[in-house]
């Protein structure tokens, strides 16, 4: 307001200058400084109404405003946020502390029976648990074995013809849906001299649903049709020219399951220990 009234002072005696003192009388001067007083006046009196103006209508438009939106609230930026979907877990879930000198000394000393042996390449072994699992997975679900027959051992085929008989029986469906492995971890192995007593353990992560609906009408009679995560340990067992599924057991089983140590060759295992480290040795047992 203060600006306003100087620059409207300033103005004034820009526009009206009365002429210079020098050119006129005393009664000339006395009535041209009356008339700029009264000037000054005037424009101050504006300007001054032209703010109180200013004031009233800003104060007017804060009033209709009051009790309006003027924006999203907190409450609803929140609500309409996506949010990112809980994931479930079924069962147990091993942790990772529990394998992490396990995971670390099976990586080492896999990588040094892989060379002289093909079978036991680590990324071998843990495309062979994935494929394994989704194609067990699908048969028990289709309640149909004869494609994982030479995938699994006889054994192990046992165990699931029992499963499959019983689900028959009851007239379910075991539903998994799309399976999705996450990660496979190869938590145990066996390479005594003979082959054919040939193992390793992995524990594989995986995502699916995991329900059994009946067989005609399709509706759920166990479980729910949402997606979990969940872990299992899938052993297998070397055979002749392929690995073969022996036993599956779940995360639960953990302390049974990395209780037993790997086993190496006694050659094999002192010929790893010279640049291996000793707390990776406390992994290992000669067979």
């Amino acid at each position: 307001m203060r600006r306003l009234t100087a620059l409207a002072l300033w103005l004034v005696m820009f526009a009206a200058a009365p002429v210079r003192a020098e050119d006129m009388d005393s009664q000339q001067q006395t009535e041209g400084y009356g008339r700029l007083f009264g000037y000054v006046c005037a424009v101050i009196s504006g300007g001054l109404l032209l703010v109180g103006a200013v004031y009233v209508i800003k104060g007017f438009l804060a009033e209709s405003a009051r009790g309006k939106k003027t924006g999203a609230l907190v409450e609803e930026v929140l609500d309409k946020t996506p949010r990112k979907e809980q994931a479930l877990y079924l069962g147990e879930k091993v942790p990772d502390w529990k394998i992490a000198n396990r995971l670390a000394a099976t990586k080492i000393a896999l990588k040094y029976l892989a060379g002289a042996d093909d079978l036991f390449v680590r990324k071998h072994l843990v495309g062979v648990a994935g494929e394994a699992f989704q194609a067990v997975k699908a048969a028990v679900e289709e309640r149909s074995l004869k494609v994982i027959e030479r995938r699994v051992t006889p054994e192990c085929l046992d165990e699931l013809q029992i499963e499959v008989r019983g689900l028959k029986k009851k007239g379910l469906r075991r539903v998994f849906g799309a399976v999705e492995v996450t990660e496979v971890q190869i938590v145990h192995f066996e390479a005594p001299p003979n082959k054919d007593q040939h193992t390793f353990t992995a524990l594989v992560s995986a995502r699916s649903r995991d329900y059994a609906e009946d067989e005609k009408t399709r509706k759920v009679r166990r479980g729910n049709k949402k997606t979990y995560g969940y872990q299992e340990f899938w052993r297998f067992r070397r055979g002749k020219s392929r690995w073969l599924v022996e036993r599956i057991r779940p995360a639960g089983d953990m302390d049974v399951v990395l209780k037993a140590k790997n086993i190496m060759t006694r050659a094999d295992l002192d010929e790893f220990a010279k640049g291996a480290e000793h707390e990776h040795l406390k992994e290992f047992m000669v067979r």
